[in-house]
Protein backbone atom coordinates (compact mmCIF):
# COMPACT_ATOMS: atom_id res chain seq x y z
CA UNK A 1 0.00 0.00 0.00
CA UNK A 2 1.26 3.37 -0.68
CA UNK A 3 2.96 5.45 2.14
CA UNK A 4 0.33 7.38 3.62
CA UNK A 5 1.38 11.14 5.31
CA UNK A 6 0.13 10.09 8.62
CA UNK A 7 2.75 7.06 8.17
CA UNK A 8 5.56 9.32 6.45
CA UNK A 9 5.24 11.70 9.79
CA UNK A 10 6.09 8.21 12.18
CA UNK A 11 8.61 7.32 9.73
CA UNK A 12 9.91 10.94 10.45
CA UNK A 13 9.54 10.06 14.25
CA UNK A 14 11.18 6.89 14.02
CA UNK A 15 14.17 8.15 12.18
CA UNK A 16 14.50 10.85 15.90
CA UNK A 17 13.96 8.12 17.70
CA UNK A 18 17.06 5.90 16.37
CA UNK A 19 19.12 9.24 16.00
CA UNK A 20 18.96 9.58 19.80
CA UNK A 21 19.59 6.13 20.31
CA UNK A 22 22.50 6.41 18.77
CA UNK A 23 21.58 3.09 16.43
CA UNK A 24 21.26 5.85 13.11
CA UNK A 25 24.48 5.60 11.25
CA UNK A 26 23.54 8.69 9.27
CA UNK A 27 21.84 9.88 6.11
CA UNK A 28 18.67 11.14 4.84
CA UNK A 29 16.50 7.95 4.80
CA UNK A 30 12.95 9.02 4.91
CA UNK A 31 11.16 12.11 2.41
CA UNK A 32 10.65 14.56 4.93
CA UNK A 33 12.56 15.98 7.93
CA UNK A 34 12.84 14.16 11.53
CA UNK A 35 10.27 15.32 13.63
CA UNK A 36 9.91 16.26 17.54
CA UNK A 37 9.14 12.82 19.77
CA UNK A 38 6.57 15.05 21.05
CA UNK A 39 4.36 14.14 17.81
CA UNK A 40 2.99 11.70 18.89
CA UNK A 41 2.29 12.46 22.37
CA UNK A 42 0.24 15.80 21.41
CA UNK A 43 -2.44 13.49 20.07
CA UNK A 44 -3.44 11.64 23.34
CA UNK A 45 -7.01 13.42 24.96
CA UNK A 46 -6.13 13.25 28.37
CA UNK A 47 -2.16 14.76 28.49
CA UNK A 48 -0.16 11.65 29.53
CA UNK A 49 2.64 10.86 28.15
CA UNK A 50 2.44 7.26 26.23
CA UNK A 51 5.60 5.05 26.22
CA UNK A 52 7.40 4.74 22.69
CA UNK A 53 7.87 1.17 20.94
CA UNK A 54 11.03 -0.07 21.31
CA UNK A 55 13.81 0.02 18.65
CA UNK A 56 13.56 -3.02 16.64
CA UNK A 57 16.06 -5.22 15.53
CA UNK A 58 14.88 -7.41 12.62
CA UNK A 59 16.60 -10.62 12.56
CA UNK A 60 17.96 -11.75 8.88
CA UNK A 61 14.47 -14.14 8.36
CA UNK A 62 12.49 -11.03 9.02
CA UNK A 63 15.18 -8.98 6.75
CA UNK A 64 14.48 -11.87 4.32
CA UNK A 65 10.58 -11.36 4.20
CA UNK A 66 10.83 -7.60 4.14
CA UNK A 67 13.30 -7.60 1.17
CA UNK A 68 11.76 -10.96 -0.55
CA UNK A 69 8.22 -9.15 -0.99
CA UNK A 70 10.56 -6.38 -3.11
CA UNK A 71 11.32 -5.62 -6.28
CA UNK A 72 14.50 -3.37 -7.00
CA UNK A 73 14.36 -2.03 -10.17
CA UNK A 74 16.78 0.66 -12.00
CA UNK A 75 19.70 0.76 -14.15
CA UNK A 76 23.67 -0.12 -14.33
CA UNK A 77 24.01 0.92 -10.72
CA UNK A 78 21.75 -1.38 -9.88
CA UNK A 79 22.30 -4.20 -11.81
CA UNK A 80 25.44 -4.15 -9.95
CA UNK A 81 23.87 -4.19 -6.53
CA UNK A 82 22.17 -7.99 -8.47
CA UNK A 83 25.32 -9.17 -9.23
CA UNK A 84 26.61 -8.11 -5.47
CA UNK A 85 23.51 -9.71 -3.74
CA UNK A 86 23.20 -12.91 -5.71
CA UNK A 87 26.77 -13.38 -4.35
CA UNK A 88 25.39 -13.15 -0.69
CA UNK A 89 24.22 -15.38 1.82
CA UNK A 90 22.16 -13.04 3.67
CA UNK A 91 18.59 -11.51 2.94
CA UNK A 92 19.84 -9.44 0.22
CA UNK A 93 20.12 -12.78 -1.57
CA UNK A 94 16.62 -12.82 -1.75
CA UNK A 95 15.78 -9.93 -3.54
CA UNK A 96 13.94 -9.46 -6.92
CA UNK A 97 15.26 -7.20 -9.30
CA UNK A 98 14.25 -5.54 -12.91
CA UNK A 99 17.65 -3.80 -13.77
CA UNK A 100 19.08 -3.54 -17.23
CA UNK A 101 22.50 -1.42 -18.25
CA UNK A 102 21.77 2.08 -19.71
CA UNK A 103 18.27 1.64 -18.39
CA UNK A 104 16.36 4.64 -17.50
CA UNK A 105 12.58 6.42 -17.09
CA UNK A 106 12.93 7.78 -20.49
CA UNK A 107 13.74 4.28 -21.96
CA UNK A 108 11.32 2.83 -19.53
CA UNK A 109 8.22 4.20 -20.94
CA UNK A 110 9.08 3.29 -24.64
CA UNK A 111 7.21 0.10 -26.45
CA UNK A 112 9.19 -3.47 -25.77
CA UNK A 113 10.45 -3.57 -29.10
CA UNK A 114 13.45 -3.52 -31.25
CA UNK A 115 16.41 -2.42 -29.30
CA UNK A 116 14.58 -0.53 -26.99
CA UNK A 117 16.03 -1.33 -23.34
CA UNK A 118 14.07 -3.18 -20.78
CA UNK A 119 14.91 -5.28 -17.91
CA UNK A 120 13.99 -9.20 -18.62
CA UNK A 121 11.79 -11.28 -16.31
CA UNK A 122 12.22 -14.93 -16.55
CA UNK A 123 14.28 -14.37 -20.05
CA UNK A 124 11.36 -12.11 -21.50
CA UNK A 125 11.34 -7.96 -21.66
CA UNK A 126 9.37 -6.67 -20.04
CA UNK A 127 7.78 -2.76 -18.70
CA UNK A 128 7.47 -2.19 -15.57
CA UNK A 129 4.02 -2.16 -14.87
CA UNK A 130 3.58 -5.64 -16.99
CA UNK A 131 6.77 -7.04 -14.91
CA UNK A 132 5.61 -6.24 -11.75
CA UNK A 133 2.57 -8.10 -10.99
CA UNK A 134 4.37 -11.07 -12.82
CA UNK A 135 6.51 -11.28 -9.67
CA UNK A 136 3.99 -10.30 -7.13
CA UNK A 137 5.97 -7.83 -5.24
CA UNK A 138 4.54 -5.60 -2.62
CA UNK A 139 7.14 -2.93 -2.72
CA UNK A 140 9.63 -1.40 -5.70
CA UNK A 141 12.85 0.24 -4.56
CA UNK A 142 13.11 2.40 -7.79
CA UNK A 143 16.82 4.12 -8.99
CA UNK A 144 16.79 5.84 -12.00
CA UNK A 145 18.74 8.87 -13.10
CA UNK A 146 22.21 8.08 -14.67
CA UNK A 147 21.03 7.81 -17.75
CA UNK A 148 18.34 10.69 -17.78
CA UNK A 149 19.11 13.87 -16.69
CA UNK A 150 21.53 14.48 -19.54
CA UNK A 151 18.94 13.75 -21.78
CA UNK A 152 15.73 15.26 -19.89
CA UNK A 153 16.93 17.76 -17.68
CA UNK A 154 16.31 17.71 -14.03
CA UNK A 155 13.08 18.52 -14.08
CA UNK A 156 12.32 17.08 -16.99
CA UNK A 157 13.66 13.39 -15.92
CA UNK A 158 11.93 14.24 -12.47
CA UNK A 159 8.49 14.72 -14.49
CA UNK A 160 9.01 11.29 -16.31
CA UNK A 161 9.95 9.59 -12.88
CA UNK A 162 6.28 10.39 -11.62
CA UNK A 163 4.76 9.82 -15.15
CA UNK A 164 6.43 5.90 -14.56
CA UNK A 165 5.18 5.45 -11.56
CA UNK A 166 2.18 6.72 -12.21
CA UNK A 167 1.84 4.14 -14.56
CA UNK A 168 2.94 1.27 -12.51
CA UNK A 169 0.20 2.57 -9.90
CA UNK A 170 -2.08 2.03 -12.43
CA UNK A 171 -1.68 -1.94 -12.37
CA UNK A 172 -0.56 -2.00 -9.01
CA UNK A 173 -1.94 0.06 -6.75
CA UNK A 174 -1.26 -1.39 -3.60
CA UNK A 175 2.54 -1.06 -4.62
CA UNK A 176 4.72 0.64 -1.91
CA UNK A 177 6.80 2.71 -3.92
CA UNK A 178 10.27 3.79 -2.15
CA UNK A 179 12.52 6.37 -4.49
CA UNK A 180 16.35 5.32 -4.09
CA UNK A 181 18.88 8.53 -4.54
CA UNK A 182 20.85 9.01 -7.25
CA UNK A 183 24.65 8.54 -6.47
CA UNK A 184 27.39 10.76 -7.18
CA UNK A 185 30.13 10.77 -9.82
CA UNK A 186 33.78 10.46 -8.37
CA UNK A 187 35.03 14.15 -8.05
CA UNK A 188 36.13 15.96 -11.34
CA UNK A 189 34.87 12.73 -12.98
CA UNK A 190 31.36 14.61 -14.22
CA UNK A 191 30.30 15.18 -18.33
CA UNK A 192 28.08 18.06 -18.64
CA UNK A 193 24.94 18.29 -17.45
CA UNK A 194 25.59 14.85 -15.36
CA UNK A 195 28.27 16.13 -12.66
CA UNK A 196 27.39 16.38 -8.61
CA UNK A 197 26.00 19.45 -8.50
CA UNK A 198 23.16 18.58 -10.09
CA UNK A 199 23.14 15.15 -8.80
CA UNK A 200 22.33 16.74 -5.69
CA UNK A 201 19.59 18.78 -7.07
CA UNK A 202 17.76 16.36 -8.46
CA UNK A 203 18.03 13.67 -5.51
CA UNK A 204 16.20 16.71 -4.26
CA UNK A 205 13.62 17.43 -6.79
CA UNK A 206 13.33 13.34 -6.11
CA UNK A 207 13.06 13.50 -2.61
CA UNK A 208 10.16 16.67 -2.58
CA UNK A 209 8.17 14.42 -5.25
CA UNK A 210 8.34 11.66 -2.84
CA UNK A 211 6.84 13.21 -0.07
CA UNK A 212 4.09 15.42 -1.93
CA UNK A 213 2.95 12.05 -3.27
CA UNK A 214 3.44 9.87 0.02
CA UNK A 215 5.87 7.45 -1.41
CA UNK A 216 9.03 6.75 0.33
CA UNK A 217 12.34 8.15 0.06
CA UNK A 218 16.00 6.25 1.21
CA UNK A 219 19.30 7.76 0.33
CA UNK A 220 22.23 5.26 -0.70
CA UNK A 221 23.97 8.61 -2.10
CA UNK A 222 25.52 9.94 0.97
CA UNK A 223 26.77 6.40 2.29
CA UNK A 224 28.75 5.83 -0.81
CA UNK A 225 30.30 9.77 -0.61
CA UNK A 226 33.79 11.12 0.68
CA UNK A 227 32.05 13.91 2.51
CA UNK A 228 32.89 16.28 -0.31
CA UNK A 229 29.90 15.71 -2.69
CA UNK A 230 31.60 13.21 -4.32
CA UNK A 231 31.61 9.58 -5.05
CA UNK A 232 34.13 8.17 -2.40
CA UNK A 233 37.04 6.99 -4.32
CA UNK A 234 36.79 3.57 -2.23
CA UNK A 235 33.34 3.02 -3.62
CA UNK A 236 34.20 3.77 -7.18
CA UNK A 237 34.86 0.57 -9.63
CA UNK A 238 35.66 2.27 -13.07
CA UNK A 239 36.85 5.78 -12.42
CA UNK A 240 33.36 7.37 -13.04
CA UNK A 241 30.22 6.27 -11.84
CA UNK A 242 29.67 2.45 -10.90
CA UNK A 243 30.41 0.80 -7.55
CA UNK A 244 32.66 -1.21 -5.81
CA UNK A 245 31.86 -4.14 -3.27
CA UNK A 246 32.45 -1.94 -0.47
CA UNK A 247 30.14 0.36 -1.97
CA UNK A 248 27.21 -2.28 -2.10
CA UNK A 249 28.13 -3.62 1.57
CA UNK A 250 27.15 0.31 2.77
CA UNK A 251 24.04 -0.41 1.03
CA UNK A 252 23.22 -3.51 2.31
CA UNK A 253 23.93 -2.26 6.16
CA UNK A 254 21.78 0.94 5.55
CA UNK A 255 18.92 -1.22 3.90
CA UNK A 256 18.71 -2.87 7.14
CA UNK A 257 18.56 0.42 8.85
CA UNK A 258 15.95 1.24 6.85
CA UNK A 259 13.73 -1.62 7.19
CA UNK A 260 13.90 -1.63 11.33
CA UNK A 261 12.95 2.45 10.93
CA UNK A 262 10.17 1.14 8.88
CA UNK A 263 9.19 -1.83 11.42
CA UNK A 264 9.36 1.11 14.23
CA UNK A 265 7.35 3.69 12.39
CA UNK A 266 4.33 1.41 12.04
CA UNK A 267 4.83 0.28 15.95
CA UNK A 268 4.82 3.84 16.39
CA UNK A 269 1.68 4.56 14.42
CA UNK A 270 0.03 1.37 16.07
CA UNK A 271 0.78 2.67 19.34
CA UNK A 272 -0.45 6.29 18.74
CA UNK A 273 -3.74 4.34 17.08
CA UNK A 274 -4.51 2.56 20.47
CA UNK A 275 -3.81 5.70 22.41
CA UNK A 276 -6.59 7.39 20.11
CA UNK A 277 -8.89 4.23 20.52
CA UNK A 278 -8.55 4.36 24.43
CA UNK A 279 -11.52 5.70 26.21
Amino acid sequence: MKKSKKLRKFMCIAVTLMISLGDFPGGTVYAAQAQPLTELTDQQPDGTTAELPAVPVLTDEELRDYYGDSVFIGDSIMLGFRNYSAKQETYVHDIQFLAAGSYGVNNALKPVKGDNVHPKYKGKKYQLWDAIPLIGSKRAFIMFGMNDIAILGLEGARDKYKELIDKILETSPDLEIHIISMTYTLEGKGKKVLNNTNIAEYNTLLQEMAEENGWAYIDLCTITSDGEGNLAENCCSDGFVHLTKTAYTLWEAQLIVYANAVKLAEDIEAAGEEVIAQP
